[in-house]
């Protein structure tokens, strides 16, 4: 459904999936919960599949009212996926996955009320967001991403979970990393 829709967003789904299952490994969260973050990964945009492509796809700027309708593909990825029982388990990190540690986020959430789950995600998100071309920004070098994270640590991401995160970057996020897809 995705492939179908986007290449663009299928190829950032399948890495947010893999660089999430990374973090989740790394931090020894137990297979089930890493497991759960994986398909929530590669699911995570799957409401983008009813969001025009002229507005995912736009090189500049959106406008106020483009970005509430790009806010619109946590609930409508929710709404795609309760029609399948199997994804009960993950549904809650699919819809939170723009919540930001200080509360900025699509939904209000904020610190430890952000399913740690959701906080890798957004963190996996980010990360690919930046290392992959996008009609809206440049792909950034290691040490550009990791001023980003650690710029952001607290306000859009948990800062313990950045701490970590960059402090292994080179066994988390480096290893074999070339862009997954």
């Amino acid at each position: 459904m995705i492939y179908d829709y986007s290449l663009e967003t299928y190829q950032h789904s399948v890495n947010v999936g893999i660089i999430a299952t990374r973090i989740g490994n790394f931090l020894g969260l137990s297979e089930k919960q890493v497991s759960l973050i994986k398909y929530a990964g590669l699911l995570h945009d799957i409401g983008k599949t009813k969001i025009d492509l002229k507005i995912l796809n736009k090189p500049g700027k959106l406008t106020s009212k483009e970005f509430t309708i790009i806010k619109k593909h946590t609930e409508y990825g929710v709404e795609i996926l309760s029609s399948y029982p199997w994804t009960k388990p993950f549904l809650q990190l699919v819809n939170l996955h723009h919540e930001r540690w200080d509360g900025s986020g699509y939904n209000g959430f904020h610190g430890r009320d952000i399913p740690m789950g959701a906080r890798i995600l957004a963190l996996a998100d980010a990360f690919d967001a930046m290392t992959s071309g996008r009609p809206y920004s440049q792909i950034n070098s290691m040490e550009q991403i990791i001023n980003e994270l650690d710029k952001f640590s607290g306000t859009q991401f948990d800062p313990h979970l950045v701490e970590k995160v960059i402090h292994a970057s080179d066994k988390v996020l480096l290893k074999d990393w070339d862009g997954v897809v």
